[in-house]
């Protein structure tokens, strides 16, 4: 059973490569449907690595991301401007904590999808960057807790992009 695990977890460790090259170019494009579509691959990809790692917090969290991020592409469609739908989401999240039971780990993906939540319901892209600093910062440390190469990879270059002069793409 162990083996399983191990190879489950080095399965999980592969497939996290995929987001990591997608992620990179979420925070450098300087158009937010660019940012929201790079960031709904990637965070489908992410479910499935956290999964695959046996981090709970981590694919649920994802995997709701990805539908927020669907919902967010739609954001000039009237349905989808009530602020409700932000609130709903960050509740949607603190759930997933809670269902995951991964403890106080959880606490990590949790507050920075909460964070990224708000960043993506911006307008404008140096909004969504300044809210997801810290959510980067917060996915780095459970990148860490969770011993995921490509989470603590992606998310410091996710902190370089932020932080980096944006040219146009």
């Amino acid at each position: 059973m162990s083996n399983l695990i191990l190879s489950a977890d080095f399965i999980g460790q592969i497939v996290g490569v995929f987001p990591l090259v997608l992620a990179y170019f979420v925070f450098l494009f300087n158009s937010r449907r660019k940012i929201i579509l790079f960031k709904t691959a990637s965070d489908l990809l992410w479910a499935l690595h956290f999964f695959l790692m046996g981090a709970m917090s981590g694919a649920l969290v994802n995997l709701l991301n990805t539908v927020r991020d669907i919902v967010f592409f739609q954001k000039e469609k009237k349905w989808c401007q009530h602020t409700f739908i932000p609130v709903f989401f960050c509740t949607l999240t603190l759930f997933c904590a809670i269902l995951s039971g991964d403890g106080l780990k959880s606490i990590f993906p949790c507050i920075g999808s909460c964070l990224a939540v708000i960043g993506f319901w911006c307008s404008s892209p140096e909004n969504i960057r300044k809210f997801n600093l810290p959510a980067a910062l917060l996915w780095l440390i459970y990148g860490i807790i969770t011993g995921s190469f490509s989470t603590i990879l992606c998310n410091s270059l996710s902190i370089v992009s932020i932080i980096l002069p944006k040219k146009h793409c």
